[in-house]
């Protein structure tokens, strides 16, 4: 160990300087006074859903107060996680607080994902569903292009033509 002659003195004089700091600030009452506020809950996938592929659902739940809050999540009603979200609470400028939670999932369709909400300011659980909904081929955007090509290579073809046959005419009536 390592011992310094002034390190007592030195520590007085920091603890009395702490204490003469303490008694400047003035407590906070504002979170004594501050009214419960109900979460908004909304459930959305991070990544377009694949049947078969791995993805993640989060659950954003925004501007609640206090920001004590717990968290599950279920799949077909059987629940699958659940968290306690205080160490992830994140202030936001209001006062209230805000908390994103995850769960990676693999989708087939039918599946249903709840994430239940249990807060102070809600006289029940709150549950917000999200149902796998997967489009196997979406043939859309394809189908709008080749057309687009199609009509695009059809007026060249024309245009072409038309050029041709004027220069012919041209031509035709020059050495009549």
């Amino acid at each position: 160990m390592f011992h310094t002659p002034w390190a007592y003195e030195y520590a007085q004089l920091y603890r009395q300087s702490c204490r003469y700091d303490l008694l400047k600030w003035k407590p906070d009452t504002s979170v004594a006074t501050k009214t419960r506020e109900t979460p908004e809950i909304l459930i959305y996938p991070r990544d377009e859903v694949i049947e078969g592929e791995e993805n993640t659902l989060i659950c954003f739940i925004n501007h609640f107060f206090p920001p004590s809050i717990n968290i599950k999540w279920t799949k077909n009603d059987v629940e699958v996680t659940m968290e306690d979200a205080f160490k992830k609470c994140l202030p936001n400028p209001d006062g209230t607080y805000h908390v994103l939670s995850n769960l990676n999932f693999v989708p087939k369709e039918g599946d249903i994902y709840g994430c239940t909400v249990e807060h102070a300011s809600l006289e029940k659980p709150q549950t917000r569903f999200w149902e796998t909904d997967t489009d196997e081929t979406n043939i859309g955007p394809d189908v709008i292009c080749g057309l687009g090509l199609s009509l695009g290579l059809l007026g060249v073809a024309a245009g072409t033509f038309f050029f041709v046959k004027g220069n012919e005419y041209q031509g035709f009536l020059v050495t009549q």
